[in-house]
């Protein structure tokens, strides 16, 4: 047993590490049916045969960070969703957003307008998980 007190991360670096986190450090750690469920909620416009694919495949989400089109080519993909996920996948390396950075109403305004929430109905926003 550790002689060392349990001291809790300070606010400053819980805010730190949320900022320099991507969404590919999340998806890496999927199955394939959390990555499958994940791929579903984006507007991809994937088929239940791409999903059938993944699970063919057993592809994880580490294993699709590293897929190309040329692999997803090679798996049974068409080009327009091969084209599609690989572009997704390089998407997924930008840097988690911070909500509390967002200072301003014209801020937050911007945020839901990216995130396609048109404020009218809020059963269209995408419940949050917090990591498992």
């Amino acid at each position: 047993m550790s002689s060392q007190a349990f001291s809790p991360a300070s606010p400053t670096s819980i805010t730190e590490e949320i900022s320099t986190r991507t969404m590919s450090d999340v998806v890496k750690d999927f199955n394939t049916e959390e990555l499958i469920d994940y791929l579903g909620r984006k507007d991809l416009k994937l088929k239940e045969t791409h999903f059938k694919i993944l699970r063919k495949e057993e592809i994880t989400g580490l294993a699709f960070l590293k897929l190309t089109k040329e692999d997803f080519r090679s798996i049974g993909f068409a080009l327009g969703p091969a084209t599609v996920l690989v572009e997704f996948n390089e998407g997924l390396s930008q840097k988690l957003r911070n909500y509390s950075s967002l200072k301003t109403l014209d801020d937050l305004k911007e945020m839901l307008r990216r995130n396609k929430v048109n404020g009218e109905d809020i059963t269209n926003i995408k419940q949050f998980t917090p990591g498992r």
